[in-house]
Formats: structure tokens, C-alpha cells, sequence
């Protein structure tokens, strides 16, 4: 079965600081919060699911949200205690993410993603009680990362289930969040059907920052813009053809 992963990093809006800009705690949160609301709109209508990938900071800040995102069949991930946390050289506080974000959501957290892919460790989160992690972005980013010798699809690091971020065999090319937002539909689809050939599964990552305005943010334009309509075309095609839209936690039945 052919299978689409749609995921969301719901976060505090921090990205601004990485250009100079001050950006006050209480509006990166806010614009996550209208982000996701406006999120809400496009994939309800059509009872898609999805996984967000939820820092604990963001989930105190809105706990009735998170416990909507449940309540109406999505799964709730964690994506680390604060989006500036640095899992590189010590990754304890995840525990402590795990725990909290549990008490919020009276549901069993099963899956991690780092802020900014970037962690060290992963066969670890097993000891947190984590049972799978998608960390992995298995291509090349300009001053980020260069995973283009890392496995595309789903493996096992010891105790914890990998699942990367979808990228094609050719080039690794990638269909992240940058990718889809900067690229014309012709190639969202083509991504997709040309994955399908050597994965059954497409995995995409978005945040919900990006479903709002940002022109007044002195970021690069290629982050300022708004997907939402490239995303209501990817989702009429992959309804036309008939792809299953899934939770990674179900997808992977745990």
C-alpha cells in the first residue's frame, strides 16, 4: 500500500533569531498557534491524518490544542523540549520532554524528531521509552547536514525503528519543507510517483509557522512563503490516486 507520511514540526517560531531579528517568546508562539489552526482548516475536511512532531514548550503553552490534534485522530510526537535545544551533545532533557508531553496528552509518546534533524545517540531514545525516531534527512543541505551515505528507508538502529524523511534514490533529491515550497507541483507529484517505485511510503515535513504571513520578518523570501496552496494540489493528487494517508505510529503498527 502506498502511503503518505504528512508531518508537522509544531514549534515555537525561533527562526528569526537565527537571521538577527528579535522575535518576543510570546509571538513565536503565537504565530505556531495560527499556523496550526489555519493547518486545521485544509486537512479536516478530507479526515487526512497526520503526525505532529510537538516540542513539550509549545504543548504547555496550548494544551487544549494538543489534546484536539488528538482527539480527532492525529498523533502527537516529540520533537524535544524547547526547538533550541541542542541534542548533539546532550540529549537527557529528552526524558524529561517525553514525560511532561505524556502528562499533557494522557497518551504514550512513541516517536522523537530533533529540532533541525540534528541529534547524536538515537539507539538512546530507547532507554527513554521511544520506540522510533526521524531524525534522519538522508540527503545534502548547504551548511546543515550531509547525510547522502545514510539509508533512505526504514531501518533499525539497536532497539529504535529509523524512519527517514523521504528523499529519491536519484541524487538524493529531497521533498522537505524548503523543497516543496520552492519547487512547482509538476515536481511534488513526480517526487512522489517516482518514490513509490523503491519506498512505500512518502514522507513530507512541514511546520506551522509556514501557514501564516511572514512578510514582515527579515528572513530570505524562498522561507517566507506560504505552501497552503501547493499543499491543497498535492493533496487533491494524492487523493486521485488513491494513496493512503497515515500516522507514522500506525504506519509502522505500534
Amino acid at each position: 500500500m502506498k502511503t503518505i507520511l504528512l508531518t508537522f514540526d509544531v514549534e515555537e517560531f525561533d527562526l528569526p533569531r537565527e537571521f538577527g531579528q528579535k522575535i518576543s517568546e510570546k509571538e513565536s508562539f503565537e504565530i505556531s498557534n495560527l499556523g496550526l489552526n489555519n493547518l486545521f482548516e485544509l486537512i479536516e475536511k478530507d479526515n487526512i491524518k497526520a503526525t505532529f512532531f510537538t516540542t513539550t514548550n509549545f504543548a504547555k503553552k496550548f494544551p487544549n490544542l494538543i489534546k484536539q490534534i488528538i482527539a480527532q485522530g492525529h498523533e502527537i510526537a516529540s520533537h524535544g523540549y524547547s526547538h533550541s535545544d541542542n541534542y548533539l551533545s546532550d540529549i537527557s532533557k529528552i526524558k524529561l520532554a517525553k514525560q511532561e508531553l505524556e502528562k499533557i496528552t494522557k497518551t504514550k509518546i512513541k516517536g522523537f524528531r530533533a529540532p533541525r534533524f540534528a541529534i547524536k545517540n538515537v539507539s538512546k531514545l530507547h532507554d527513554f521509552g521511544f520506540e522510533y525516531d526521524s531524525s534522519l534527512h538522508p540527503t545534502f543541505i548547504p551548511g546543515r547536514y550531509n547525510n547522502l551515505n545514510k539509508k533512505r528507508n526504514t531501518h533499525k538502529v539497536e532497539n529504535i525503528i529509523e524512519i527517514p524523511i523521504s528523499t529519491l534514490s536519484i541524487f538524493r533529491l529531497p521533498i522537505f519543507w524548503l523543497a516543496f515550497k520552492n519547487s512547482p507541483s509538476f515536481y511534488h507529484n513526480f517526487f512522489t510517483k517516482i518514490n513509490f517505485n523503491s519506498s512505500d511510503y512518502t514522507m513530507l515535513v512541514f511546520h506551522p509557522w509556514e501557514f501564516t504571513d511572514l512578510s514582515e520578518f527579515n528572513i530570505p523570501s524562498y522561507i517566507k512563503k506560504n505552501p497552503i496552496e501547493k499543499l491543497k494540489k498535492y493533496l487533491l493528487f494524492c487523493r486521485k490516486k488513491a494513496y493512503n494517508f497515515k500516522t507514522i505510529q500506525d504506519y509502522l503498527n505500534l
